[in-house]
């Protein structure tokens, strides 16, 4: 059975589950909660993660979908779903997970915006589990979650992280130049904090010029603002981004020229303790991997990505720059056009 085969079954059967609340849903006020997910030519493989959040143990939520597609196979699969009010539908031509997830926050006005991805599961508790470090601590920003890989046979790996225990970062000193960046498939902004550094930077994240970064980068920004940030070990989703070995090559190469790209405006920004991260990466893949292969017989693997890493480095030490927001400049001709967002309603 091929992937796509497995997903069409998967598919079918949670929109056929009579758990799955497909009812029009009104709600009185602006909810509290809104959940961001930004798809690309993402198909019926996109129900189970719509499936799975309207199953939430919370109803007081918005669900917006922004599709990038260049088809319509994802409107067609959400086309059970749209019936529920809480579910929101937006089509853009805009390329770029950080222009969609900012487009996504322009059309809510809640003061807790969740972000999944769509190839997650998340279980009913995971938005109250989430966002409970916002009600504990006011000066919470940022919330991130454990994200758990799904079953998969074959020679690969899932993107996953999972932390020891709950810890707050109150400030660059707590940052640990070693530690595992963090994963947009699971966490949650306080719109204050949104608002404060004016979104996700559109050059940074997957369809766009540094792709990869962009849910480490939001936090980094708020933290040098004096909002702090939570690894929430308590709140967990689950990821189905199982990747093949020459997928990991691939998605290596894209990944670690974003990490040099974001890390390059801290460092011209004079904030070491973040732009430092890169050393502990470089070194890593440039030299103790390269010397444990020639230990163990074998010719040295993955030196491109200490390469691509130097290289988002050297690019983003270059880009145009507004230092007051930390976010980079888009060149006129990249920047979104409103008429391109079309919002769909049954």
């Amino acid at each position: 059975m091929t992937p796509r085969e497995r997903d069409g079954i998967l598919a079918s059967k949670v929109v056929a589950d009579p758990e799955t609340p497909q009812h029009s849903i009104a709600q009185a006020s602006p909810p509290r909660y809104a959940v961001i997910i930004a798809t690309y030519n993402r198909g019926a493989r996109i129900v189970p993660v719509v499936a799975s959040m309207l199953r939430s143990e919370i109803a007081d939520f918005e669900l917006v979908i922004v599709d990038q597609s260049a088809h319509d196979e994802t409107r067609r699969a959400l086309e059970p779903f749209l019936g529920d009010l809480r579910i929101r539908y937006v089509h853009t031509n805009i390329p770029g997970t950080s222009r969609s997830r900012n487009i996504g926050f322009e059309l809510t006005t809640a003061p807790i915006i969740a972000i999944t991805d769509d190839d997650c599961l998340v279980p009913p508790d995971w938005l109250s589990r989430l966002a409970a470090p916002f009600e504990t601590h006011p000066e919470v920003g940022v919330v991130y979650c454990n994200v758990d890989p799904a079953p998969h046979e074959g020679l690969g790996h899932t993107p996953q992280i999972r932390f020891p225990e709950t810890r707050i970062i109150r400030g660059l000193h707590d940052i640990r130049p070693s530690q595992q960046l963090w994963m947009g498939a699971g966490m949650a902004i306080r719109r204050s904090m949104l608002s404060d550094v004016q979104g996700f930077d559109e050059m940074l994240g997957p369809g766009c010029a540094f792709s990869a970064c962009e849910d480490n980068d939001i936090a980094w920004r708020g933290l040098v603002r004096g909002w702090w940030i939570c690894e929430n070990a308590d709140a967990t989703v689950v990821h189905d981004g199982f990747r093949t070995l020459e997928q990991l090559r691939a998605h290596g190469m894209r990944d670690f020229y974003g990490i040099g790209g974001t890390l390059a405006k801290y460092l011209r920004m004079g904030h070491l303790r973040i732009a430092a991260m890169a050393i502990p990466l470089l070194f890593r893949f440039g030299v103790t991997a390269p010397v444990k292969d020639l230990l163990n017989g074998r010719a040295p693997r993955g030196l491109r990505r200490p390469w691509m890493l130097a290289r988002g480095l050297f690019d983003g030490l270059r880009a145009p720059l507004d230092r007051t927001t930390g976010r980079y400049r888009m060149p006129p001709q990249a920047k979104p056009d409103a008429a391109t967002v079309r919002s769909v309603r049954p």
